[in-house]
């Protein structure tokens, strides 16, 4: 089972020879979710004593399940965020996982660390951070917000010993979900801010809100969640009044770019993320819209020996990793031990094709939303909600209920027309486009536009 041997060999070149066919694809085929009935007529299950042959297991995945599966890559898949992984990456991933490569610690994978840290200074001199900031790349922005906030706490505890009052934590009404299931887990308050006429966040909001009830007074805020892009409108907050709020009160900022980090890239749109040099920390979510395959999520924090300080696991069979701590260790960056070399097939891709073409793919999402919002103004059927921000367009179809666009949805799916699921913004039903994919052309928007006619 542990050996190269005839049966090893035969599943490789199945794999590759499927990986090959896979990639060749030009586009990826959307496909679709099947019913429990579907699966119990078609796959049942193969976890048996003896096992089966490689033909069978494999036939099973490739003519049933794969094809049960959303394309993340395809170029008409515009729901949630998607994601658009290199082909590099995606080859790349698989010496990742042929070698089952990891990077807790520079004793162990200073290689991995090594190349890993690059792509994170990258990032860093993106949001325009010192030399000393530094952090790790983890599975995902839940992660990521997770870790950031428990450093922001711990330093928040280290200034004020004596604070016995209930800790809070400030975010938008548009603020990623996964803030309030951090807060959860961390036992946290979270204070709700309602966003201004453009859905964004600033500092006179905030200041608004706290005012408003005596009982905010007894909670202890640490820090500020602002978000450059929103995931449901693509929304970049006010940042710069933000960061100047949160120095005078001396609460920690924390920047959720999992989307829409990925805009720092493009002079078109750089200015709208003023102030965000001024973090303590950020994340943005390399699987989204910088091209790297799932799970690749990066956390950088101003100031990378706070982390240090807040997420260092100490135990006997660690301490020899901490002997030697020349790179840095990422495990001790984030709320986890045991990680993958997720940043490696990042790290690959961007390194062949250079910033310059990362640069004009991201700006070819802004261009093709600009395009779906100039042509959703022209039919009179459609109705735009907000002017897109960055890659994100959000609209409405005159005259349809929530049960109209989720019948639509489900119908363009099944013609394998596009992924385009329904959502709420202002307590109605939209329908929403979420273009990260360099591959969806300005036809794929007209077909799916007519469709709604």
């Amino acid at each position: 089972m542990h050996k190269f041997d005839d049966q090893a060999s035969k599943v490789l070149l199945k794999v590759l020879s499927h990986t090959i066919e896979r990639l060749s694809m030009d586009p990826p085929t959307l496909d679709y979710p099947r019913s429990v009935d579907f699966f119990e007529k078609n796959a049942p299950s193969l976890i048996t004593k003896a096992g089966n042959s490689i033909d069978t297991v494999f036939d099973q995945y490739k003519n049933v399940i794969e094809q049960s599966i959303i394309s993340v890559d395809s170029p008409r898949n515009l729901s949630f965020i998607p994601a658009a992984p290199t082909k590099a990456s995606m080859i790349f991933d698989l010496v990742v996982s042929a070698g089952s490569l990891r990077g807790e610690s520079w004793s162990e994978s200073s290689g991995v660390v090594w190349a890993e840290n690059q792509v994170l200074r990258w990032i860093a001199d993106l949001v325009k951070f010192p030399q000393t900031a530094g952090g790790c790349f983890i599975s995902g922005g839940t992660n990521g917000n997770l870790s950031a906030l428990v450093v922001a706490r711990e330093e928040f505890r280290k200034s004020n010993p004596g604070n016995n009052l209930k800790l809070a934590i400030i975010c938008s009404d548009q603020t990623h979900s996964s803030v309030k299931s951090v807060a959860k887990v961390m036992d946290c308050e979270v204070i709700v801010v309602p966003t201004n006429d453009k859905y964004q966040l600033n500092a006179n909001q905030i200041s608004k809100k706290l005012g408003s009830d005596a009982k905010y007074s007894n909670l202890a805020v640490f820090a500020v969640v602002a978000t450059a892009g929103t995931t449901n409108l693509g929304i970049i907050d006010d940042i710069d009044s933000i960061a100047r709020y949160t120095k005078q009160n001396n609460f920690w900022l924390h920047v959720d770019g999992a989307y829409g980090g990925a805009g720092l890239l493009s002079p078109k749109v750089r200015k709208l993320y003023k102030g965000i040099e001024k973090a303590n920390s950020f994340i943005v979510d390399p699987h989204k819209w910088l091209f790297a395959p799932v799970d690749c999520a990066a956390v950088i924090y101003r100031d990378q020996s706070m982390a240090a300080e807040a997420h260092s696991q100490s135990a006997s069979y660690l301490d020899v990793l901490h002997e030697n701590e020349e790179g840095g260790n990422p495990s001790d960056y984030a709320f986890h031990l045991s990680r993958r070399a997720r940043g490696l097939p990042l790290w690959f891709s961007l390194s062949i094709y250079g910033v310059k073409e990362y640069r004009e793919s991201v700006e070819h999402s802004i261009e093709i939303a600009k395009y779906a919002a100039d042509r959703i103004q022209e039919l009179d059927y459609l109705d735009l909600f907000i002017e897109p921000v960055l890659s994100v367009v959000v609209f409405e179809r005159s005259g349809w209920s929530w049960e109209d666009y989720k019948i639509w949805s489900k119908q363009q799916l099944r013609n394998q027309l596009c992924f385009v699921v329904p959502s709420m913004a202002d307590e109605k039903p939209v329908l929403r486009f979420a273009f990260l994919n360099p591959e969806t052309s300005k036809e794929i928007v007209d077909e799916i536009l007519l469709s709604l006619e």
